[in-house]
């Protein structure tokens, strides 16, 4: 089960609303919606009543509340204990875990950060979804566990305006986390590197259903099922492996940031090209202030500001100020 939809459902639970849950998780009312069918199905029964101007939790929804709560509590847990584990093998360090989206993590970092997050004894590397990041920080600062092995959040938004991101980043904001947004680039089209679409500049809408849509399972689907329907999506899945193949054996195209060009370069199999209307990505990072400014990570950023500042004339991105 996906752990993230029982957090969309406490969230559901709590505001009896699938629009202010779906602010809160990063996505689309319309991705918080398709996440409360999928967790129904999943387990076969009802847990909301919906009706024309308002939501209700059903009475096997009321009764699973508790249950939901006691999972995530457990799995909060076992994040505890694998935090206290690792602090206590880094003694006299200032450690992070860094949570990381899975789109972020693909295209954003650089070879030498990775490097250098996986070599360091101090930084602790997790890949997450955006609304999983913002649970963990929430919990982290409910627990008092950010002195044990804060978090650090590098997260990615698939939105021009962030009107859906806003209340999330409020969220964390109240308490005592900040937002730095890094970088703004834009989504190009993943595709078979001998197919006919490799050989254009940029691609029409028509080339780009002219194949199947393979998306990431996040507000991304939301925005291309918009744009192009949502029968032109076969596949929706965090697993960049898959979707990869799937371009490669030209039975699909899929999407990533433009900043990818430069970062994984030395990739052969697939190509990407520009949309004739592209859409806006923001990355940035979310921490407390002490961890944002802590040994370890000044230390990643000032790998990622030499990477992008020398490349920063090249058309793919702009930094944030």
């Amino acid at each position: 089960m996906n752990i993230e939809y029982l957090h969309y459902f406490l969230d559901v639970a709590k505001t009896k609303s699938i629009t202010r849950a779906a602010k809160l998780n990063f996505i689309s009312p319309q991705g918080m919606s398709r996440a409360m069918n999928e967790l129904e199905k999943e387990l076969g029964c009802q847990l909301l009543i919906r009706y024309s101007n308002k939501l209700t939790l059903s009475a096997i929804g009321e009764e699973l509340v508790p249950k939901a709560a006691d999972i995530i509590e457990s799995y909060a847990g076992m994040l505890e204990f694998a935090a206290a584990k690792s602090q206590l093998q880094q003694v006299g360090s200032h450690s992070i875990q860094l949570e990381c989206q899975n789109v972020a993590m693909l295209a954003f970092l650089t070879k030498e950060a990775k490097d250098y997050i996986f070599e360091s004894s101090e930084i602790h590397f997790r890949e997450s979804q955006n609304s999983q990041i913002r649970h963990d920080l929430l919990a982290s600062n409910a627990n008092g566990l950010s002195d044990a092995c804060p978090i650090i959040g590098l997260v990615c938004f698939f939105n021009q305006d962030r009107n859906s991101n806003v209340g999330g980043i409020d969220d964390l904001e109240k308490k005592g986390y900040q937002y730095r947004p890094y970088l703004k680039t834009y989504d190009r089209v993943m595709v078979n590197a001998q197919s006919s679409l490799a050989g254009k500049d940029a691609l029409t809408d028509d080339d780009i259903v002219s194949k199947h849509l393979v998306s990431t399972n996040t507000y991304l689907y939301s925005l291309l099922s918009k744009r192009f329907g949502r029968e032109a999506i076969v596949l929706s899945s965090s697993d960049f492996s898959l979707r990869k193949r799937m371009v490669e054996c030209d039975s699909a195209v899929s999407f990533l940031p433009a900043i990818a060009s430069l970062t994984m370069a030395e990739e052969t199999g697939f190509v990407l090209r520009d949309m004739e209307h592209s859409y806006e990505v923001e990355i940035g990072f979310i921490g407390m202030e002490a961890d944002l400014e802590s040994d370890c990570f000044t230390g990643l950023m000032q790998i990622l500001n030499d990477f992008y500042r020398a490349h920063a004339d090249e058309g793919y991105y702009t930094l944030c100020d």
